[in-house]
Parts: C-alpha cells; sequence; structure tokens
C-alpha cells in the first residue's frame, strides 16, 4: 500500500471540464500536484490524455461515480481494470456512495466492486459519501480487517468527528471538510473544481 500517497498534493481531488473541447487549453503550473478524478467510463479516455499530456503534475484517477452507478457493467469494469493496468500513477476515483439519488443497493456493489479492484492493483482511492456514513464505515471496515483496504481520500467529507477519528484509524485522510476534525485526522487541500480553474 502507498502510505502517505494523499500529502504533497496542491489539489487532492479536481474534475475535468465540463466541455470536452476546453482540455486543449489546459495549462498546469510548475510544482502543481493534481489528482484528476473521473466520474464515468466516458471521462477515462480524458483523464488519461490529461495525465500523459502533464505527467510531473497530473494524477489520474479512474472510476464511476456513485451517481452514475447505473452505468456500472462487466464492459465497463473491464475498462476500468485496463485503464488502472495501462496508466502510469493510475488511482481510482471518484467513488462511494450518495442517498441524495440513486439506488443505495446499487451504490454499494459498484463501491464494493471497485475497491476490489482497487486491492487487486493496490491503488488508493478518492472516495465520495454523502449521508451514507454508516454503511461507507461499513464497507470499509470489511476491508480493513481482511487487510484489502487501499489508501483513501475522504473528499468534502461531512460525517461525524467520532466517526472521522475511525476513518483515520482505517488509514484515511481527508480533503476540505465540512467540520472541524479532532487532531488525529489529516487534511490535505482540495478545490473539488474543474480544471478549467488552471487554464490559460
Amino acid at each position: 500500500m502507498r502510505e502517505g500517497f494523499f500529502h504533497g498534493f496542491t489539489d487532492a481531488h479536481a474534475h475535468l471540464p465540463e466541455n470536452p473541447a476546453d482540455d486543449a487549453a489546459i495549462s498546469v503550473p510548475a510544482n502543481t500536484k493534481i489528482l484528476l478524478n473521473a466520474a464515468r467510463a466516458e471521462d477515462f479516455p480524458r483523464v488519461a490524455a490529461l495525465a500523459e499530456k502533464f505527467p510531473e503534475s497530473i494524477v489520474p484517477a479512474f472510476g464511476i461515480h456513485p451517481w452514475f452507478a447505473e452505468e456500472w457493467s462487466g464492459n465497463v469494469k473491464i475498462l476500468l481494470r485496463k485503464y488502472i493496468s495501462d496508466t502510469p500513477n493510475a488511482t481510482i476515483g471518484e467513488i462511494g456512495l450518495d442517498r441524495c439519488c440513486g439506488t443505495a443497493e446499487r451504490q454499494e456493489s459498484v463501491f464494493r466492486e471497485q475497491l476490489e479492484i482497487a486491492a487487486e492493483f493496490d491503488v488508493p482511492v478518492s472516495l465520495h459519501c454523502v449521508r451514507a456514513f454508516g454503511k461507507l464505515e461499513e464497507i470499509l471496515r470489511g476491508f480493513f480487517v481482511a487487510k484489502k483496504l487501499p489508501p483513501f481520500l475522504l473528499h468534502a467529507y461531512g460525517g461525524s468527528a467520532e466517526q472521522a477519528k475511525i476513518f483515520a484509524r482505517f488509514g484515511g485522510v481527508f480533503s476540505n471538510p465540512r467540520r472541524q476534525l479532532p487532531s488525529e485526522c489529516k487534511i490535505v487541500s482540495e478545490s473539488d473544481a474543474p480544471l478549467r480553474s488552471f487554464s490559460k
């Protein structure tokens, strides 16, 4: 496992521009390190291309966001495994649970499958969670007890301080938390913004 992976990022959680045509205008400042997240399979080629263009600055994350869990399929699973296997420095993200939309059971199934891939390839994961911290803790605990939990970042954490302590014990790191967290919780910077924020 990559201990301390999320430290040193200038932006530990960023996204693609909404318009693919804007990708060509992106210019990443020097001495910048950005974790660039996909949300769905159609994002994978764009994330890979930008990581290849800026290999010193952009770390690619491939995954299916819980909002798009219904798009998960056997073919998408094969595609995700291919991108993780073939892309230098690849990670998995943005994945997780969101009780504000979609089907809970479907999201949980897709989340577990992507965590299994992360464990298999020993790559970090970037997590999204809204109103599902109890279920998130349950799933992560299962992987932790089985010694299969990869390093993970909880983006825009909105859970309780007590649960944050548990996630920290599991090895989790937090970015842009919505509340003050206990001192044992490690916090890193994020923008949660599209990369056009860095464009010329």
